[in-house]
């Protein structure tokens, strides 16, 4: 016994020291990233977890319930309460997402601490710097699905389909959040790389966003800022794919493609149309049909289901309404394109119109 003890002493040195590392590393870079945005309020009002927390809450890692880019996620438990675990381990993983993998996430954890408060952010509890990434710790709660499921969920799933009501709901949940980072800080902060998967709806129905690792603040009296992961999705928004910059106005253009995968049911951006027999970005799909007033064809079959004959019209008018929105915020030319909070009170606005048969 002696004996093994002498061999497993010098790992478990290594391992501590390893993690003593990570940690002094880390934390200087959550600090400096604190100080950066926020100048002297710099406060990480989130609790430090250690390595052996998040291994034993998450039963070492062996409740995945996702794999993404920025990490995969584990549900685990503290005491009591559930929690998901982000946790990024680089292994077969995109070598360009490596070698960014730290600062991104360092991002995230002091982006997502400032907007911890929002009901439609996930809410993030902790975070574990004692790895060579950092682990993100958040709420979680049974019942809580990823938003990318919910579409492609089929109708006789024995789940409950997203309705109408609710899809305008994650639409202006959304955007409520975007509004928050265009106006609430000293200087307009940028998403960045608003993508359908991440998003979040609670047991409630409430849409909560995360992964904020690629938002960028703009440097004061500036209206544009460079996209530093010039590779990265931004939904393809043409000015940013074509200048490497983006703007507030980009995160407009990704919240109107959203939208048109709400309303579709589809989740992927470029499709393949039949009818010209050729991939075309998802607005392109959408506009070909409904110029040939052809708009059953591409609204989820779901929606058009959940209603009776006497709603059908008005629930038209309701998509025609949601429809010239997002093309709206899908033009081609920023200028063209309405500011986000104007696109958050239209949105708002038919939340509280929804039909009512």
């Amino acid at each position: 016994m002696k004996r093994v003890f002498a061999v497993l002493r010098p790992k478990l040195r290594k391992e501590k020291e390893k993690r003593l590392f990570c940690f002094s590393k880390n934390g200087g870079l959550v600090l400096e990233d604190l100080i950066a945005s926020f100048g002297a309020r710099y406060e990480l009002p989130v609790r430090s977890f250690t390595a052996e927390e998040i291994i034993r809450a998450t039963r070492n890692f062996s409740e995945q319930v996702r794999q993404t880019k920025i990490g995969d996620m584990f549900t685990g438990n503290m005491g009591k309460r559930l929690v998901l675990v982000q946790f990024y381990n680089g292994l077969g993983k995109d070598s360009r997402w490596n070698e960014n993998a730290s600062n991104r996430i360092i991002r995230d954890i002091v982006m997502s601490s400032q907007m911890r408060h929002l009901k439609n952010v996930l809410q993030l509890i902790g975070c574990c710097l004692e790895f060579e990434h950092p682990a993100m710790v958040y709420c979680y709660a049974t019942g809580t699905e990823f938003l990318v499921d919910c579409l492609n969920m089929p109708a006789d799933d024995g789940k409950e389909i997203l309705s109408w009501r609710s899809r305008i709901k994650i639409a202006s949940d959304v955007a409520n959040v975007l509004v928050y980072l265009h106006t609430a800080f000293s200087t307009p902060v940028i998403f960045g790389n608003l993508t359908i998967d991440k998003v979040i709806i609670d047991q409630f129905g409430e849409a909560k966003l995360f992964d904020f690792g690629l938002s960028i603040s703009l440097p004061p009296g500036e209206l544009k800022v460079e996209n530093q992961l010039r590779w990265a999705d931004v939904y393809t928004d043409p000015q940013c794919f074509k200048s490497y910059f983006v703007t507030q106005k980009t995160d407009v253009y990704s919240l109107g493609v959203l939208m048109l995968m709400l309303l579709t049911g589809e989740t992927d951006t470029v499709m393949y149309h039949t009818g010209i027999k050729r991939l075309i970005h998802i607005r392109k799909y959408v506009k070909g049909y409904l110029d040939n007033d052809q708009l059953n064809q591409i609204v989820d079959p779901k929606i058009m289901e959940e209603v009776g004959d006497n709603c059908v019209h008005e629930l038209e008018q309701q998509l025609l309404a949601f429809l010239d929105l997002a093309f709206r915020c899908t033009e081609h030319e920023q200028t063209s394109r309405p500011d986000m909070i104007d696109a958050a009170k239209e949105l708002r606005q038919m939340e509280k119109s929804v039909y009512r048969c």
